[in-house]
């Protein structure tokens, strides 16, 4: 059993960093993976995607839309199958554009578990 945690700085326009964590290499399924956006880009930016891919054994694509107020997280294992779990959560009014802001994503056997903004649990969409 080996742990997986891998970080890559400015993936795209917006985001600071975005890091995966699995703690088991043999339970690929099972882990969290963060998105931390640089202060103001949820201001100029809509939407923005995050994603960490290791085809065809991995990949999660989290898109943040501040116009409809939501965030959506999907895992699967490549872009060419439809996605093992998809989950959309909504963002709160009022949170503060100007600061970072820091979306988790937690998941297990491949269903995705939740979803926290800057700590604090999202409710799913659809609740």
């Amino acid at each position: 059993m080996s742990e997986i945690k891998s970080r890559e700085d400015g993936p795209v326009p917006g985001v600071a960093y975005s890091e995966v964590h699995i703690p088991d290499d043999k339970k690929l399924g099972t882990g969290s993976f963060t998105t931390v956006l640089e202060p103001t880009a949820l201001k100029k930016i809509n939407p923005i995607i995050s994603s960490i891919q290791n085809e065809p054994v991995f990949l999660m694509i989290v898109s943040i839309n501040i116009a409809i107020e939501q965030a959506t997280a999907m895992i699967g294992k490549s872009h060419n199958t439809p996605p093992l779990d998809r989950r959309v959560f909504t963002i709160p009014k009022g949170i503060d554009l100007m600061q970072v802001n820091d979306f988790s994503v937690s998941f297990s056997d491949w269903d995705i578990t939740g979803m926290k903004l800057n700590g604090n649990n999202l409710q799913t969409a659809d609740s």
